[in-house]
C-alpha cells in the first residue's frame, strides 16, 4: 500500500525496534575469558575464505558461535553479524539485517537497496539483491557476513535470496553460515566447484588437549589423565556437556568420583546436568534462571518488571562473570541473551515446575514492551499469555500503519495466531487482515470473513473499507460487475475525514468506471482522489491518481492535457531530497513512459522511444504488476507507432508473460489489441484466432473489452475484404465512441472506415471519414496515428488537400491547413527516411535477390535469374534475413514492406 514519509518513520521505529534492540541481532558475540582458541580451525576459517562460502553445520553445543566469534577477532576482518531468530523468516527484513549489519562497517553500501526496502511493494527484491551487490563490488576491502542460527530461517525466498548472494557476490565479500542443520542451498554444486568449506561435528569436538586446556589450564581443576578420559568418553568431545559439567563440580569433594557416575547419552547427561547446575543456586538465583527463560533477550529493566525486582542488571553481570551460558549483546551488557540449547532446558524445567506462573510472566513482559514503544514484541507475549484480548489491542495500534506500508508478511503472521472468532470479533483488524490475504491470493478465506462482518457492522466508515477491500478482492477475481457495485458503495461510505482511504476508494471507483468505458465518470472519480491526495504529503498516491486521469486523458483524446500532468508531476520528484527518492524514481516510470508515447505519436520519434524506454527500465524495478504492465505496453505501443512492429511484438509478447487477466484485466484487454494489430501487419492472420475465441459479455460492465476487441475483430476482417461485416461493426463502434466520447478509439475507427470505404471506391465517404478523425486530432498534434494506417490515408489526406484549395464547405474549413501539411509532410518524410535505410541497409544484388524472393521464386530460381550460383543466392538471404532482423524469407518481405525498401 501506499503512504507518506511521516508514516514511514512510524512504522521504520517499529521496524527497527528502537536502535539498541536492532543492534543486538547485529552485535558479535564475545568470546568469554575462558575461550579455547581453536588454531587448526582457524587455518580452516581462513582457507574458506578462498572460496565462496563458509559452512559451520552441527547440533547445539558445539560451540560453533564461539569459533567465529573467536576467528573473527582474531582475523580483524571487518564483520557484520547477523544473529537470526524465528521472526527473521521476511525476506524484505532479512535483507535489510544484512544491509544495516554491512553498513556498520562501511556505511554507504546498500542506502539505495535499503530504502526499497523500507518501501514495501516498490522494487522487486531480485533488483534491489543486485542492487545491494554492485554496492558490494565497490568496497575497497575485504567484508565478512556471518548468518548465525541460519536453521531458522523457513521461508524459500531467504533461502533463494542467500543462494543468489552467494552466486554472485565479489570476491572480497565473504560468507559465513552458522546452522543446526543443513539448508536447502547449492551445497552440492558448491563442493563440486571447490567452492564449499565445511566445519562440521566431528571437526568441532573438543580432543583431550581440548579438555585438558579448558579443565586444568582455564578453569584450574587439576584433572588428572584418567578424569580427561573419562569425560572425553563420556562427552564425546560435546562443547556444551563439558562446559556444564564444568559447572557442577562447584562442592564436589571427589570430582574423579563424580565425573564416573555421569552415565548416559548427551541428552540424558544434559539433563542431568541442568538439575545439578539448579539445585547449586540459591533460590532467588535459581527463580532468576527459571523466569527469565521466557526471553528472548534480556535486559536489567525488563527482568526487573517481570520478577518484582530492582535489581537484575548485578544478577545478569554475575551469571555473565560465572560463565553461566548467558551471552552479551552489546558492548555496554545492557542486553543479555541465554544460550539457545541452556534457554531451551531452562523453559522445559520452568514448565514442569510453575506452569500456572507463565501467562502471568508473559503479560508482565508484554507490559513492559508496551511501555516502552515496542507493540511487536508486546503483541507476541500477549498471545503468549493467552490474552488474545490485550494483544488485539494493541495490534489496533498499529495495524493501519502496517496497511498503508504494506507489512502484509507481518499482518498475515498476526492473523494467524488467532482462532477465526478472534478476527471475526475485531472488525477494524478483520478487514486489514482480509486485505493483506487478498492480495497473497487468498480470496475465498479473505471473502469468508468479509461477509460474516458484512451483516454485523454498523459503523459507515468501516461499513466503506469492508466494501472497498471487497472491491479489491472482486477486481482480482475478475468479477467487473461486483467491483463496480462495491467500489460505488466504499465512496459512498468512508469518510472524507478518512484521507488514505476515501482517495483509494475514489482511485478504485474510476478503475471501475474505466472498465465500464465511462471515461467522464472515471475521471470525475479521478479528480475527487487528486483532490484528497493533495491535502497530505504523499507523493506516491499522488502519483497512482495523477497517472490514472492522465491514461483516461488519453482515452478521451486530450493527449496534451495527460501530457501536462505527467511533466509537472515529474517535477516534485527531480526536487525532492528526502528518503523517497530512490523508491519515487522507480514509480515514476509510468510517466515517463506515458511521456515517450505521446511524444511518438506527435511525430517525435527519437526523444520520444527513449523516454517511453526509460520508463520500461525503470519499472522492471518495480513490484508493482500495474507499473511494469502499463509501462511495457506503453513501450511496446512507442515501437508501433514508430513503424517498429517486430520490436513492438517482442516486447508485447515478454509483457504476456507477467500479465494476469484477473488481476490486470485492463491491461491484458490492451496487450491482446495490440498484438492483434502487429500480427495482420506482420502477415501473421493465422495467429489470430484467438480473437474468435474470446468470450466477452456485451454488458455495460464488458464495455472496455467490448470495444478493443471488436475494433480488433474489425481490422481482422478488412484484411480478409468482408466489407460489408466492416462497415456494420464499425459503424456500431463509432456511435458508441462517440457518445462516450472515446476519440482515441474513435480515430482509429474512422479511419479503418475510411481504408474500407478507399478500397471499395467509396472516395466521399472515404474523405467524410478521414474529415472527421482530422477534427478529432488537429488540437492535440497527432501524427503517427495516420502514417501507420498507410498510404491508403496518404492518398486521401492529398485528395482533402486538392478539395480544400479549390472548395469551401464548412466541413473542410473546420480543417486546420498547418496540421493537414504536417501529416502529408509527415508521410514525405517516412518515405524518404525507409529509402534512405533501405539504401543502406542492403546492397544491389541484396535488393535484386530480395525483389525475386518477393516473387516466391525459389533458391534455385534466383540464381536462374540473376546467373549466379546457388552457394550465392544462398549468402545474399542470409544477409538479408541478419540486416532485416527476420526469422525467415516471408518475413523479411514483410519487413522490407515495411521499410519501403520493397
Amino acid at each position: 500500500m501506499l503512504y507518506n514519509i511521516d508514516v514511514f518513520k512510524v512504522i521504520d521505529s517499529i521496524f527497527s525496534l528502537i536502535c539498541d534492540m536492532l543492534l543486538t541481532k547485529l552485535y558479535i558475540p564475545q568470546t568469554g575469558e575462558n575461550i579455547i582458541h581453536r588454531s587448526g580451525l582457524f587455518e580452516k576459517l581462513d582457507e574458506g575464505l578462498k572460496r565462496k562460502l563458509i559452512l559451520v553445520s552441527a547440533t547445539a553445543g558445539y560451540g560453533k558461535t564461539t569459533l567465529i566469534s573467536d576467528w573473527v577477532n582474531k582475523s580483524k576482518i571487518p564483520t557484520a553479524w547477523f544473529s537470526i531468530d524465528e521472526r527473521d523468516n521476511d525476506p524484505n527484513e532479512f535483507l535489510s539485517f544484512i544491509i544495516y549489519g554491512i553498513q556498520k562497517t562501511q556505511a554507504n553500501i546498500g542506502k539505495n537497496s535499503l530504502e526499497l526496502l523500507n518501501s514495501p511493494g516498490t522494487a522487486g527484491l531480485d533488483y534491489i539483491l543486485e542492487l545491494f551487490i554492485n554496492d558490494l563490488l565497490q568496497a575497497g576491502h575485504h567484508l565478512l557476513l556471518v548468518l548465525d542460527d541460519f536453521h531458522l530461517v523457513q521461508n524459500k525466498q531467504i533461502h533463494d535470496l542467500v543462494s543468489f548472494l552467494i552466486d554472485y557476490k565479489p570476491k572480497h565479500f565473504h560468507i559465513v553460515i552458522s546452522t543446526r542443520s543443513d539448508p536447502p542451498l547449492p551445497f552440492a554444486r558448491l563442493r563440486s566447484q571447490n567452492e564449499l568449506t565445511e566445519i562440521r561435528s566431528s571437526d568441532l569436538n573438543f580432543s583431550k588437549n581440548d579438555i585438558n586446556e579448558l579443565f586444568n589450564k582455564k578453569l584450574r581443576l587439576s584433572l588428572n589423565n584418567k578424569d580427561i578420559d573419562l569425560l572425553e568418553s563420556k562427552t564425546e568431545g560435546w562443547i556444551a556437556g563439558l562446559r556444564l559439567t564444568a559447572l557442577t563440580f562447584q562442592g564436589q569433594n571427589d570430582i574423579s568420583a563424580y565425573i564416573e557416575q555421569i552415565a548416559g547419552d548427551n541428552r540424558y547427561i544434559m539433563d542431568y546436568l541442568m538439575e545439578e547446575i539448579l539445585n547449586i543456586q540459591n533460590d532467588e538465583m535459581r527463580q532468576f534462571l527459571l523466569c527469565t527463560s521466557i526471553l528472548e533477550k534480556m535486559s536489567g529493566s525488563l527482568c526487573d518488571s517481570i520478577l518484582g525486582k530492582d535489581n537484575s542488571q548485578l544478577f545478569l553481570e554475575s551469571l555473565e562473570k560465572s560463565n553461566m551460558f548467558i551471552i552479551p549483546l552489546d558492548n555496554e551488557r545492557k542486553w543479555f541473551r541465554y544460550h539457545h540449547l541452556f534457554s531451551d532446558l531452562l523453559l522445559q524445567r520452568l514448565v514442569i515446575r510453575y506452569k500456572k506462573k507463565i501467562p502471568e510472566l508473559h503479560n508482565k513482559a508484554s507490559l513492559w514492551f508496551e511501555n516502552n514503544k515496542l507493540p511487536l514484541f508486546a503483541i507476541e507475549h500477549s498471545i503468549k499469555a493467552g490474552n488474545s484480548q490485550k494483544a488485539m489491542n494493541l495490534i489496533g495500534g498499529i495495524i493501519e500503519q502496517l496497511w498503508e506500508t504494506s507489512q502484509y508478511a507481518t499482518i498475515l503472521k498476526f492473523g494467524s495466531l488467532f482462532t477465526e472468532e478472534d478476527i471475526i470479533a475485531h472488525k477494524h483488524f478483520c478487514v486489514i487482515y482480509s486485505w493483506a490475504l487478498t492480495v497473497y491470493g487468498k480470496l475465498e478465506i479473505a471473502e469468508n470473513y468479509l461477509f460474516k462482518i458484512l451483516g454485523q457492522t454498523k459503523d459507515k466508515n468501516l461499513l466503506g473499507k469492508i466494501y472497498e477491500t471487497l472491491n479489491l478482492l472482486k477486481v482480482f477475481s475478475g468479477d467487473v460487475e461486483s467491483a463496480f457495485k462495491y467500489s460505488e458503495l466504499a465512496t459512498q461510505n468512508i469518510s472524507e475525514d478518512d484521507i488514505l482511504w476515501n482517495s483509494w476508494a475514489n482511485i478504485s471507483h474510476g478503475e471501475s468506471h474505466l472498465l465500464r468505458f465511462e471515461l467522464g465518470e472515471c475521471i470525475q472519480s479521478l479528480q475527487r482522489a487528486r483532490e484528497n491526495v493533495s491535502k497530505i504529503n504523499n507523493l506516491y498516491l499522488n502519483l497512482v491518481s495523477e497517472s490514472k486521469t492522465a491514461y483516461a486523458l488519453r482515452l478521451e483524446g486530450r493527449y496534451n492535457e495527460a501530457y501536462k500532468i505527467c511533466k509537472d508531476l515529474l517535477e516534485p520528484f527531480y526536487a525532492d531530497t528526502t528518503v523517497e527518492r530512490f523508491r519515487i524514481g522507480i514509480l515514476s516510470s509510468i510517466l515517463y513512459s506515458l511521456i515517450g508515447f505521446i511524444q511518438v505519436e506527435q511525430n517525435n520519434v527519437e526523444e520520444g522511444i527513449r523516454n517511453a524506454q526509460k520508463g520500461y527500465e525503470l519499472s522492471q524495478k518495480a513490484t508493482s504488476i500495474s507499473f511494469k504492465g502499463y509501462s511495457a505496453l506503453l513501450y511496446a505501443e512507442a515501437y508501433y507507432k514508430s513503424g517498429d512492429y517486430y520490436k513492438a511484438l517482442q516486447v508485447i509478447e515478454d509483457l504476456e508473460s507477467i500479465l494476469n487477466k484477473k488481476v490486470a484485466q485492463w491491461l491484458y484487454v490492451l496487450a491482446y489489441s495490440l498484438k492483434s494489430k502487429l500480427y495482420i501487419l506482420t502477415g501473421n492472420l493465422d495467429k489470430l484466432d484467438f480473437l474468435f475465441k474470446q468470450k466477452i459479455s456485451s454488458d455495460k460492465n464488458h464495455a472496455f473489452e467490448t470495444y478493443f476487441y471488436n475494433v480488433s475483430i474489425a481490422r481482422y476482417k478488412l484484411e480478409q475484404r468482408r466489407y460489408e461485416e466492416v462497415f456494420e461493426l464499425l459503424q456500431k463502434l463509432s456511435i458508441g465512441l462517440e457518445n462516450d466520447h472515446a476519440n482515441e478509439l474513435l480515430t482509429e475507427v474512422e479511419l479503418l472506415k475510411a481504408k474500407a470505404f478507399y478500397r471499395r471506391n467509396k472516395q466521399n465517404d472515404a474523405i467524410k471519414s478521414v474529415l472527421k478523425a482530422i477534427r478529432l486530432t488537429q488540437n492535440e498534434a497527432l501524427i503517427r496515428t495516420y502514417i501507420n494506417e498507410g498510404e491508403e490515408i496518404e492518398a486521401i489526406l492529398k485528395k482533402i488537400k486538392k478539395e480544400k484549395d479549390t472548395k469551401s464547405t464548412e466541413l473542410l474549413n473546420s480543417i486546420n491547413n498547418g496540421y493537414l501539411q504536417d501529416l502529408l509532410e509527415a508521410f514525405l518524410k517516412e518515405r524518404k527516411t525507409q529509402k534512405i535505410i533501405s539504401e543502406k541497409l542492403l546492397s544491389d544484388r541484396e535488393l535484386d535477390t530480395l525483389k525475386l524472393i518477393a516473387k516466391n521464386l525459389s533458391n534455385q530460381e534466383v540464381a536462374n535469374e540473376l546467373y549466379i550460383s546457388i552457394t550465392t543466392v544462398k549468402t545474399h538471404v542470409r544477409n538479408i534475413l541478419l540486416k532485416l532482423e527476420a526469422k525467415n524469407r516471408n518475413e523479411a518481405v514483410v519487413k522490407a514492406k515495411e521499410k519501403g525498401i520493397l
